[in-house]
């Protein structure tokens, strides 16, 4: 008991990536490298590689609530992070979590299409999600995933940060718009945090390197720890952004050429 109360824990759940390059094997390690523990609970399992996206299947509901209910009897949990979620069942089971645990931080990465364009939340999943996003704490979408959510399109970085706010007021969560892909000239890379009724702009750190698999997981895993922590959330995504500059200054090519993460 002792132990379950002094470790810091965040349960990440979200899509196993075979790769190890994004989903929840990506989340232990964005977390382990801010200094908490990270368990993890499977939405859906993958087929991928760092560059393209096959398909996804999903994982049974019993599984999924049996596996939240391990995780919160082994630890002590400060913080969930929700990536990936993929099919209903995985919706209705994370939604059921959270709502009995009210208590905890909840991120979620809106993990809505891959990068190559597949969908991954299916069609029946999204009365669940919605309430889902309701829920949470913290939302940390990119640009294409922000103009999904609100249903139009984002052509300016002042309409960006109005997109954050507007997405703030439609969920009532603090939401981090990552820069990753912005368009606009100087802007690439600046994370717009619209968080207790202020925009705060955090400009890159350090030179990018290519795209690297699972940046957008990394960046959301290591804020939900640093929430996990006790960090408030501007902080927690200054610090999220310092780790993740590390990371990325130490990527190298993968084999397909694409820059990875990690080894």
């Amino acid at each position: 008991m002792g132990n379950r109360n002094r470790m810091r824990v965040v349960l990440a759940f979200g899509g196993f990536d075979p790769t190890g390059g994004a989903g929840v094997l990506m989340d232990s390690r964005a977390a382990a490298a801010a200094g908490v523990h990270a368990c993890a609970v499977v939405s859906c399992l993958t087929v991928q590689t760092t560059a393209s996206f096959s398909r996804f299947a999903s994982v049974p509901r019993d599984v999924l609530d049996e596996s939240l209910a391990a995780a919160e009897k082994s630890f002590r949990l400060r913080a969930v992070k929700v990536g990936m979620v993929g099919t209903r069942a995985a919706a209705e089971a994370i939604l059921s979590f959270v709502a009995a645990h009210r208590d905890l931080p909840l991120v979620v990465d809106p993990v809505l299409r891959s990068s190559s364009g597949a969908p991954l939340l299916s069609p029946s999943a999204l009365p669940a999600y919605r309430l889902l996003l309701r829920r949470a704490s913290v939302l940390t979408p990119n640009l294409s995933e922000a103009e999904k959510l609100l249903d139009r399109r984002i052509d300016t970085f002042a309409d960006a940060a109005e997109a954050a706010r507007e997405l703030s007021d439609l969920t009532g969560a603090s939401v981090v718009l990552k820069g990753g892909h912005f368009p606009w000239r100087g802007r690439r890379g600046t994370d717009i945090v619209f968080s207790g009724g202020r925009t705060t702009l955090l400009p890159a750190i350090g030179a990018r390197r290519g795209d690297p698999h699972g940046t957008g997981c990394a960046l959301a895993a290591a804020i939900a720890a640093r929430i996990g922590a006790g960090d408030a959330v501007v902080p927690a995504v200054q610090a999220a952004k310092s780790l993740l500059s590390k990371l990325v200054a130490g990527a190298f090519p993968s084999a397909e050429g694409r820059p990875t993460l990690f080894p």
